[in-house]
């Protein structure tokens, strides 16, 4: 089985920052069908930015797609395969020191994850837009956001234990009927909730309000669509995610990412 060391990827990989023990790669795959069983040296994340493949576990395989991002622990056995003619990754990889120098060796977590939180997206779409940005400071601004991530992950550890029945249902709702008009009194009438007991709970869940995490997963959806390069104006692309209009959705995005719409498309394109 190959090892893979300390910011290094398959496919052509060129290295965009590397910053007090943190690798940031870019990883693109032309016409390659897989890749063999391997592990890697250091933990790190993976955020797919265009097309798709499936990643195969000893127990699990795991569909991705842009806007895809995991979480991978060090020495954690796996297989690529079914890859589209072109795909792209942004890997951070992380040496085993930078976690005692943040002081986070105990927010770590360890194994697979499959992170599908909108908050840790966007700061995964922020990182992909900082790491094509010059200036003195650059590397402390992609530290950060390294540093949030882990934040985010700490957050969705503390509240985990809470998980009341309708959790998984209530997501799937949101994520169906994102780009649609919702009411509080359909989503809790749809749940067979009080709308006075869902908003009390949502924010222990989520860690912000409904129409918050409605407005983040439209985000979400725009960022995928945008960093997968598709031809489509800004207009439509805010139009097609729910936005009421086009100045509302640049303002929620320079809001959440510190890029406009067409500066981010720019950079990440």
């Amino acid at each position: 089985m190959d090892k893979l060391t300390k910011g290094q990827f398959f496919g052509q990989s060129r290295k965009e920052l590397v910053v007090n023990g943190l690798s940031l790669v870019q990883s693109v795959y032309h016409n390659q069908h897989s890749c063999p069983w391997h592990y890697h040296e250091n933990a790190y994340f993976a955020f797919t930015t265009g097309g798709h493949l499936l990643e195969s576990y000893k127990h699990r395989e795991i569909a991705l797609s842009a806007g895809s991002l995991t979480y991978h622990y060090s020495q954690e056995p796996h297989r690529n395969s079914r890859y589209s003619s072109y795909v792209s990754s942004l890997h951070v990889d992380i040496d085993d020191g930078w976690f005692d120098r943040c002081d986070l060796r105990q927010v770590r977590p360890e194994g697979l994850r499959e992170l599908k939180s909108p908050d840790l997206k966007i700061t995964f779409a922020r990182l992909l837009a900082e790491t094509r940005l010059g200036g003195t400071e650059k590397e402390v601004a992609t530290e950060s956001l390294v540093v949030l991530a882990f934040s985010n992950l700490l957050q969705l550890r503390e509240y985990s234990d809470y998980k009341p029945a309708w959790l998984g249902k209530l997501k799937a709702l949101l994520y169906a009927n994102y780009d649609k008009p919702l009411s509080l009194s359909n989503i809790a009438a749809e749940l067979q909730l009080h709308p006075v007991y869902l908003c009390q709970q949502f924010p222990k869940l989520f860690q912000c309000t409904l129409g918050e995490y409605i407005r983040k997963i439209k985000l979400e959806k725009a960022i995928e669509r945008m960093i997968s390069r598709e031809p489509v104006s800004l207009t439509e692309l805010a139009y097609d995610c729910g936005f009421s209009d086009q100045s509302h959705f640049i303002r929620l995005f320079k809001k959440h990412t510190g890029f406009t719409p067409f500066a981010f498309r720019k950079l990440v394109q």
